[in-house]
């Protein structure tokens, strides 16, 4: 049991920090997604309620990225 643990790589702490980057990236580009032509950021070709639909898809893949960032930064899987 001694032989696993110090057999073991060191922990790699750069992915996490960048799946929270990530995360943050398309919770924003949900957020650009949704309120573009409200703000009068651009126009897009496809109609709002797409627009809309795109959106939140980004934003709740950018939730599970930065939970799994988090999850991997600050807990322990032993």
């Amino acid at each position: 049991m001694q032989d696993e643990q110090t057999n073991r790589l060191p922990e790699n702490r750069y992915r996490p920090m960048g799946e929270l980057i990530r995360g943050i990236f398309f919770i924003l580009f949900g957020l650009f997604a949704i309120f573009a032509e409200k703000l009068g950021l651009g126009e897009f070709r496809i109609s709002p309620q797409w627009m809309m639909i795109l959106g939140i898809a980004l934003m709740l893949y950018g939730l599970f990225r930065v939970y799994n960032g988090i999850r991997k930064l600050f807990f322990k899987r032993n």
